[in-house]
């Protein structure tokens, strides 16, 4: 929803940099309140404070570049580029030596390249090549910005350092705005809906995936994050009127085969907790 959201105040003349940077404060906001509710201290290490900040830089210009990409293609055709990443962030472990080369995952890697291939494989405009391309580049920094937070705070709570990530993003999108005049609202009841709407769905997801992931554990709650792609393209054809053509739906479909296919070894994933 918030991809649809983003999209909804987008058609309605609103900028990407207007939709980011208010989506993060309302994040910010939320997931702020939420750790004092929860009475999880904000203090961070000096280390830690200096390194979560940098972070933020990439994820940063990741959440511009969705929003941008958002604005040039449809969003599930966005959401399914994006999710790359595993495939990126498998590809660079590997060279990096941080994971061991296992068959399944290079097939998982094939498969999602080759579901990205078809998806474009339809006639495109320059608006609608520079939308892939900036969905290509956000899979890139989100891969990123995971595997550097995976690297300093491995095994580690990091609902905290996501907070100072996240201020690192408002500071720049703040300045941005300053700086350009590149703001703009939405026009009518729908796009400010989706307005509002982008920064709690933002939020809420967020918020949903720590508990999940403290309640299932990261690697099953993130094995759950595959439905993200079959839920964009069911609410962008139900909500935007956002259609693929049938050589696109396969290319999703080979897409979230390839999800699956990044799944650990069953023994690799904890059990569930009551």
């Amino acid at each position: 929803m918030t991809g649809i959201c983003t999209a909804l105040a987008l058609e309605a003349g609103s900028t990407p940099l207007t939709v980011v940077t208010v989506r993060t404060l309302a994040a910010i906001a939320l997931l702020a309140g939420w750790l004092l509710y929860s009475r999880i201290p904000l203090r961070l290490g000096k280390r830690d404070l200096a390194i979560a900040l940098l972070i933020g830089i990439p994820l940063c210009i990741n959440n511009y570049m969705l929003n941008a990409a958002i604005g040039e293609i449809p969003v599930p055709l966005v959401v399914l580029i994006f999710y790359t990443w595993p495939a990126l962030t498998t590809a660079a472990s590997w060279l990096l030596g941080k994971e061991r080369f296992r068959w399944r995952a290079a097939a998982g890697l094939a498969l999602a390249f080759a579901g990205v291939a078809l998806t474009l494989n339809v006639p495109l405009s320059a608006a609608q090549a520079l939308g892939a391309w900036l969905a290509l580049g956000a899979a890139v920094l989100w891969s990123s910005a995971f595997l550097l937070t995976g690297h300093f705070f491995g095994g580690r709570d990091t609902r905290v350092p996501t907070l100072y990530m996240m201020c690192t993003a408002a500071a720049v999108f703040l300045a941005a705005c300053l700086l350009t005049g590149d703001v703009a609202w939405p026009a009518g009841a729908a796009g400010w809906s989706g307005l509002g709407g982008v920064g709690a769905f933002y939020a809420y997801a967020l918020i949903g995936l720590f508990l999940a992931s403290v309640r299932l554990g990261a690697t099953r709650a993130g094995f759950y994050m595959n439905f993200e792609p079959i839920a964009s393209v069911a609410l962008a054809a139900l909500l935007l009127g956002q259609r693929l053509a049938p050589v696109q739906l396969a290319g999703a479909a080979l897409v979230i085969a390839a999800l699956f296919l990044f799944r650990p070894p069953a023994g690799a994933l904890p059990s569930r907790r009551s």
